[in-house]
């Protein structure tokens, strides 16, 4: 394994000394941890950036178009127009009841439904 020396700022230093001492991991832990999720970041950007690219490349043509209902539709933001729309208005009835804690009046919740990748 590859050793690497890395300047920190002392706030950084000090932030990552509590997180080892708060969890009981060393600190290399986390700095590899950081690492790898800012490694997988950055490709993800990249992979984003490559994408756009190859789209201003081909002048934008041969892309499926939608339009702004059917985006909001596809992403589960019609539900939360406030009601503005019949499809929201039926998935206000749908959405489950929570309580509060505090006065135990029903409370509506409603999640947006999430496609998955």
């Amino acid at each position: 394994m590859a050793m690497v020396t890395v300047r920190l700022s002392d706030e950084l230093r000090a932030r990552i000394d509590n997180l080892a001492e708060r969890t009981g991991r060393p600190k290399s832990y986390f700095v590899r941890e950081l690492i790898i999720r800012g490694i997988e970041e950055f490709e993800e950007d990249l992979r984003d950036l490559e994408a756009i690219r190859e789209y201003l490349a081909a002048g934008g043509r041969n892309q499926k178009r939608i339009s702004m209902k059917e985006l909001s539709v596809e992403l589960g933001l019609d539900e939360l127009d406030g009601g503005n729309n019949s499809s929201s208005k039926q998935a206000t009835k749908k959405a489950p009841q929570a309580r509060s804690a505090k006065n135990a009046k029903p409370t509506r919740t409603a999640s947006p439904k999430r496609k998955s990748n």
